[in-house]
């Protein structure tokens, strides 16, 4: 019985979590011009604000976008997966399924959840190695790796409503 009560409280987080809606941009605007702010970390759109963190020339911003958008078509049908699988496991929480059985769900929507993290990672290995040795040391890095977490759970990597 606990177990299925904690199994319900982590499912009811995870929902709500994955149910957010997009909207809450504040006063970024939609895909404005990153240099109208002294942090390349706020305003524009994500590939404007890797690209002035990162100080990328033309030719690495085209490969990021291409990585990314790459990366994106790999990880939406598994993300759509990962959607439907939640909502198998709210719906056999609800009916009272065997733990046995809600374990199977939750194991299976951890393997997607690791395919997603392995699209994200590659896709991060691929845009360092395409940086020089002064862009790979630039204080932002460590904030573009941690950006990199949940980057694909949008419809566009690159849009501010990071929603589905």
């Amino acid at each position: 019985m606990l177990c299925k009560l904690i199994l319900t409280g982590i499912l009811a987080g995870t929902l709500l979590l994955a149910q957010r809606g997009g909207g809450g941009g504040g006063g970024r605007g939609g895909d404005g011009d990153a240099n109208t702010s002294s942090n390349p970390f706020t305003g524009g759109s994500r590939l404007d604000r890797i690209s002035e963190a990162l100080k990328l020339t033309r030719d690495q911003k085209k490969e990021l976008r291409a990585t990314l958008d790459d990366a994106q078509k790999e990880a939406t049908p598994i993300h759509d997966q990962l959607m439907k699988g939640r909502q198998a496991i709210a719906e056999a929480v609800a009916a009272g399924k065997g733990q046995d059985e809600v374990a199977q769900l939750v194991a299976a929507n951890s393997a997607l959840d690791a395919q997603i993290a392995g699209i994200e990672l590659k896709a991060f290995a691929t845009i360092y190695k395409g940086l020089d040795k002064d862009q790979q040391s630039k204080p932002g890095m460590p904030m573009i790796f941690q950006g990199m977490k949940g980057i694909f759970n949008a419809r566009n990597w690159n849009s501010m409503d990071e929603g589905r």
